[in-house]
């Protein structure tokens, strides 16, 4: 099934396979009901994180030449037994690239400014606040889709690239970084910004995100006003 944006393209859905994990059975099923009106054509479902994390191995093991049995995760931030940011860091350091490259939306009702900084600097793809709407659904697919970011790779962190806007500031520019400092690596299919070299105060951790952390953590009161 096609869908049309709002810039004119029209997307087919329905070879992507998606794994929707939430402890919430309703949400579960409100999420499997907006992906495929979205015409998504295989949603997954577990429980948990580690009922996810038992899916997504099994992912992993798949042939090369099948594909992936997962292609976007949308995670709940609070579940139990494992929450969505174990998840998320548990596939950010998986071994198999077809896993830790995957692109994971986190959701949650408690999307205030902590919460969103808590993802972000954990890998997350891009945030859902609840309660979802089809549009909100169909607005990080789109992200996803057409503004895939480099992978990072810190000291301490390894990820989508945190950096989503130029902002002026007075002072030092920290993001700059020398040849030395980082270099390009081929992993596979991916390509990955590589900063282990980076000596002293890291650029990648100090980027100034606020305006989007903010953006985002406002997204709950508008979507129930």
């Amino acid at each position: 099934m096609s869908k049309p944006s709002s810039s004119g393209k029209f997307y087919r859905f329905d070879g992507l396979s998606i794994l929707v994990a939430d402890d919430n059975r309703f949400v579960r099923s409100i999420m499997v009901t907006i992906l495929k009106a979205l015409g998504i054509g295989k949603v997954l479902q577990a429980d948990n994180g580690e009922e996810a994390m038992a899916i997504l191995d099994v992912s992993a093991q798949m042939d090369s030449a099948a594909g992936r049995d997962v292609d976007i995760i949308f995670a709940d931030h609070l579940m139990e037994p494992m929450d969505g940011i174990g998840l998320l860091k548990w596939v950010r350091e998986h071994e198999s690239d077809k896993i830790r490259f995957l692109p994971v939306v986190m959701m949650s009702g408690e999307a205030d400014e902590a919460a969103v900084r808590l993802a972000r600097d954990s890998g997350v793809t891009e945030y859902l606040a609840k309660p979802m709407s089809v549009i909100n659904v169909a607005s990080r697919l789109l992200a996803i889709i057409d503004k895939p970011r480099a992978f990072v790779r810190a000291p301490s962190y390894f990820g989508p690239d945190r950096r989503r806007q130029t902002l002026s500031h007075d002072g030092p520019d920290r993001r700059l970084m020398s040849p030395e400092d980082v270099r390009v690596v081929d992993e596979g299919a991916h390509m990955v910004i590589d900063s282990h070299g980076v000596s002293g105060e890291n650029p990648v951790e100090n980027v100034d995100g606020n305006a989007d952390v903010s953006e985002v953590a406002d997204a709950r009161q508008a979507a129930s006003a």
